[in-house]
């Protein structure tokens, strides 16, 4: 160890040393401020003594003195009394600085009971504020393509979908992102239910872990695609050009997956074999 570490590990020894003994130091962590603490030890050191004498012993103007010692008083740390014209201040006895912790310790329990009766009222304002959704917008096949890497990222377990059949593959056909697509959703391992509206036209979602039906178009004419997967919702337009809102919300998806469970167990769909 080189010399000039262990002065400087000695000078951090004896600074520590110090503040632990430092009775300001000591009085501060008490909670009173610097003020109370020097005119608190001023007036143990005067005994009965005037504010000015005081004030002059804690190197303190006498007004700073005065809010001073009206502090401790009202702590019980300090006692006034009247002799002839003259008002005088004394410190108590430093053993009655254990009745700062026993208030501070009475304090914390009670704001610990506050506390406890409060929690169910506040918890259920949280239960009314709920969630906040996260809703974002894409345009576009490049908007699509953003929207399927957000599926990925999510790593989702299970995926649901309703989508038109036609309108569907006339955008996707012979289209290369769409082909990484299928081609990540097979890899993925993702499992998912697909209920296609109309008759199948391509080989697009012919994963190894989907379910797949049909629904007639004629009694169900919706184009374009809706599916949950994770914590979020996609809505999507197939248009010419396609356009679709990316929701975050556990809610949502619940509801979302809910009508999809009822729609899955309609007579109205078809095994795709």
């Amino acid at each position: 160890m080189t010399l000039k570490r262990e002065r400087a590990m000695l000078m951090y020894d004896t600074d520590s040393a110090k503040a632990m003994t430092d009775p300001q130091k000591n009085l501060e962590a008490l909670g009173l401020s610097d003020k109370e603490a020097k005119v608190y030890l001023a007036s143990l050191e005067l005994g009965a003594a005037t504010a000015q004498q005081i004030a002059a012993k804690a190197a303190v103007v006498r007004p700073t003195a005065y809010v001073a010692i009206g502090g401790l008083v009202k702590r019980g740390l300090m006692s006034q009394f009247t002799k002839g014209k003259k008002q005088y201040f004394q410190a108590e006895k430093p053993d009655r600085l254990a009745h700062l912790l026993d208030v501070e310790k009475r304090r914390l329990a009670e704001r610990e009971v506050k506390l406890k009766e409060a929690l169910p009222m506040l918890e259920s304002l949280v239960s009314m504020s709920g969630e906040k959704p996260e809703v974002k917008y894409y345009e576009g096949m490049e908007g699509l393509d953003a929207m399927r890497k957000v599926l990925f990222e999510s790593q989702a377990k299970e995926i649901a979908i309703l989508v038109n059949s036609k309108a569907y593959d006339s955008l996707h056909t012979n289209n290369e992102a769409s082909a990484i697509y299928n081609y990540q959703l097979k890899k993925s391992g993702i499992k998912g239910r697909l209920i296609r509206i109309g008759q199948v036209v391509s080989k697009n979602f012919e994963a190894p872990n989907f379910n797949s039906k049909i629904l007639s178009k004629d009694k169900f004419p919706f184009k374009g695609e809706v599916s949950a997967f994770g914590d979020y919702v996609a809505l999507i337009s197939y248009q010419e050009k396609p356009h679709g809102f990316l929701i975050k919300s556990k809610h949502i998806v619940g509801m979302v997956t809910l009508m999809f469970d009822c729609l899955w167990k309609s007579k109205e769909l078809k095994d795709w074999r």
